[in-house]
């Protein structure tokens, strides 16, 4: 029996690499660019598989998939899918965990090196003709990073991949993880600590790498911030609405910490106003983290991977709400794509 897949996206995506992954299986493949709730509505309405490329999908989409057996995302994030409703609905939701995984700790560990260094700081006097004694304020006082300990806030791929590369340049580090199991931070060589506020106290530098759930949501706050040393560096690539935004800029303009490296924010695009813009201790970055050439491509091979997966009737290989699994018929594992 041919299955259908919809693919729910803006403007017209590139779906060569996705359908290359699904040769040999009987699909019919639609492409929907959603403007609004009832486009999404409309569109899950009898596929089997539901690609999403950053639409929102709420509760209320949800409940119109009649069919369905899963929504694969791109991305990490998967924040903009209820997924508490999916599994309420047998629906399993996908994301494409380890797409950019290299790419976003290199941007934590490229926020760390510039904060420490005052890279941002140093470049704009330099460009402004400013040299000597007219720089030695910025210069000092100047935290070293070997010997300094980095503080990870989750330790999930991306942070275990940060810990590796932290670990390089001579930095110690700590997490703060209570779903990880003692046995696997030790073979990271990471100790793990009891609670955020010993995390923020114990840290030179801090990066953070929770999803966005609603236990998340918020998670960093005033309490976390004035725990934080004063000589300090805040990092988030995460997703924005993990940190009390607000709290953080009541913070920065109490210097209760010496700096941030963001590429998130609580709302995205961020306004121009930001008044995090107007910290010259503070580096911005457009959510970008996870960019690069090899990640673009990756997105879009794992996408049609698991979606190929799910047509074929196993377990994808990166289900984000594994409790559906007590609700749908049983599947065996997934397969990578050169043993299928």
């Amino acid at each position: 029996m041919t299955q259908k897949v919809v693919m729910l996206s803006r403007g017209e995506p590139d779906t060569e690499l996705i359908e290359t992954q699904m040769q040999g299986i009987d699909y019919e493949f639609e492409v929907h660019s959603i403007e609004s709730e009832g486009e999404a509505m409309e569109a899950v309405k009898g596929a089997d598989v539901i690609i999403d490329q950053g639409i929102v999908l709420t509760r209320e989409i949800i409940e119109e998939i009649d069919q369905g057996q899963a929504i694969v995302s791109f991305g990490h994030g998967f924040n903009h899918i209820d997924h508490e409703a999916a599994t309420d609905q047998s629906v399993m939701v996908v994301n494409s965990a380890g797409f950019c995984t290299e790419e976003v700790s290199n941007h934590a560990i490229t926020m760390l090196l510039a904060c420490a260094k005052k890279l941002t700081i140093l470049n704009d006097l330099v460009k402004a003709g400013k040299w000597g004694a007219e720089t030695r304020d910025a210069i000092v006082p100047m935290v070293p990073i070997d010997g300094n300990v980095l503080g990870l806030v989750a330790f999930g791929n991306i942070a275990r991949a940060a810990a590796r590369k932290a670990k390089a340049f001579g930095i110690e580090v700590i997490a703060y993880d209570p779903y990880v199991a003692p046995w696997i931070a030790k073979e990271y060589g990471v100790r793990l600590v009891g609670s955020l506020e010993e995390l923020a106290a114990s840290s030179d530098f801090i990066s953070v790498h929770t999803p966005l759930n609603n236990q998340t949501r918020g998670l960093i706050g005033a309490d976390f911030f004035k725990a934080m040393k004063s000589t300090a560096y805040f990092i988030n690539t995460c997703r924005g609405p993990v940190v009390d935004e607000a709290a953080l800029i009541d913070a920065l303009r109490n210097k209760e910490f010496a700096g941030a490296g963001l590429d998130v924010f609580e709302e995205e695009p961020t306004a121009p106003d930001n008044p995090l813009f107007d910290f010259d201790n503070v580096i911005v970055t457009p959510h970008s983290a996870g960019s690069s050439s090899r990640s673009r491509v990756a997105a879009l091979v794992q996408v049609g991977q698991e979606t190929a997966r799910i047509l074929r009737g196993t377990l994808p290989m990166s289900l984000v709400n594994p409790e559906v699994r007590h609700k749908i018929a049983e599947r065996p594992m997934g397969l990578n794509p050169s043993t299928q």
